[in-house]
């Protein structure tokens, strides 16, 4: 196997020589996504723009006053203002999985979670039922925030995001659930565990979980008297528990407590019970802090969508998912170049050696090559 020092050489070397990259995410989204026309307007140098601010965080406005080749932020943001947001959604998923292209494979087996980010919203609020700005978490600066409800596989090395769409009120949390394992089954992939927030603790959902015998794990509110009874003591248990028992529709489920010694942690002591409902996979404190601890795969994909998210003011939500599926495409696409080409040689499982291709390499590639080809000839007029 060739030394780190050697590979990270030859990646040097032809980074100056190649454009693969960029034209890779660039034609993903010009084959899914259609950019309005006019006779003024090259959109394809756009989009390229906007990988290019991707690449730097920076943002439209910026870049195309520093670089010559594409049109004024004006027409770059008319023209994004007029992308389809129906459009948007109903291809997303086809973008973000051929940018994670040979990573995952039909038939196979794999572990999810499903969870919601949130950018901050900063403007005017829209009331209406169907909006886009969606009210959240109490925060010094907002309170109203551009919610996007994402998938990932959680396996190690296959931190893939398949699934993003924008949130909207009055959309319901089984709704989402329903379309993510859709979406799963049209993919032909089958799901070891699937692993939710526990904003997603209800009883419709379990029930719906359990009638589709989808393994899961959802951490437990500490809320009524009976149910704190049961998290006590100083041992790990598994016991049953009835959700809703007093409604006309109760939910019986399963609950492993696992305890956990602080030790000092946070300058903690004691001890602290961390309940978990589970089905379809091993009940044992052990396997269920083993898997769930995974989960935060899904968090750690967020950070990473912010180092190429680009920055804008603009409030259009068509326009803010668009720049948060460009950061999603560039992401799988990072993770599909360390599965192919940076696994470690050897038998059993697949090893990849994150050290040896950073995102951060990833972007200086993209943005330098689009400064020396794409933006070095004659400005454009709007």
């Amino acid at each position: 196997m060739a030394s780190k020092y050697k590979l990270k050489s030859i990646i040097r070397q032809n980074r100056e020589k190649t454009t693969r990259h960029l034209d890779i995410i660039t034609g993903i989204v010009n084959d899914s996504i259609k950019f309005p026309s006019g006779a003024r307007n090259d959109t394809q140098v756009i989009l390229k723009g906007c990988v290019a601010i991707a690449s730097c965080k920076g943002s439209i406005s910026g870049y195309s006053h520093r670089h010559e080749g594409l049109p004024s932020h004006t027409t770059c943001l008319h023209t994004l203002h007029q992308l389809d947001m129906d459009e948007m959604i109903k291809q997303s998923s086809d973008m973000l999985l051929n940018a994670g292209k040979n990573v995952i494979h039909r038939g196979q087996t794999y572990k999810f979670a499903i969870d919601k980010t949130q950018d901050p919203y900063y403007g005017k609020h829209d009331n209406a039922p169907d909006s886009h700005i969606v009210g959240g978490k109490n925060k010094k600066s907002t309170n109203y925030f551009f919610t996007y409800l994402t998938m990932s596989i959680i396996d190690q090395g296959r931190h893939l995001t398949l699934f993003s769409i924008p949130w909207q009120k009055g959309k319901k949390n089984i709704d989402a659930i329903q379309q993510c394992i859709k979406l799963i089954r049209d993919l032909g992939l089958k799901i070891r565990c699937l692993c939710l927030d526990r904003e997603f603790y209800a009883g419709e959902i379990f029930q719906y979980l359990q009638i589709e015998h989808i393994p899961h794990i959802v951490p437990v509110p500490k809320k009524g008297a009976k149910l704190k009874q049961n998290l006590s003591g100083e041992k790990s248990k598994t016991f049953k528990y009835t959700l809703n028992e007093e409604s006309n529709d109760p939910v019986e489920l399963v609950i492993t407590d696992c305890i956990v010694y602080l030790m000092g942690k946070k300058g903690k002591h004691g001890i602290e019970h961390h309940a978990f409902v589970v089905f379809g996979t091993s009940s044992s404190p052990r396997n269920v802090r083993e898997v769930y601890k995974h989960r935060f795969a899904i968090e750690s994909t967020y950070r990473i969508r912010n180092v190429s998210l680009p920055k804008t003011t603009c409030k259009k939500p068509n326009v803010r998912y668009f720049y948060s599926l460009i950061a999603f495409l560039i992401q799988n696409y990072w993770v599909c170049i360390k599965w192919n080409q940076f696994a470690r040689i050897q038998q059993g499982p697949k090893v990849i050696e994150d050290d040896l291709f950073p995102l951060a390499h990833l972007l200086e590639i993209i943005c330098y090559n689009l400064k020396i080809k794409f933006f070095s000839g004659p400005r454009c007029e709007s």
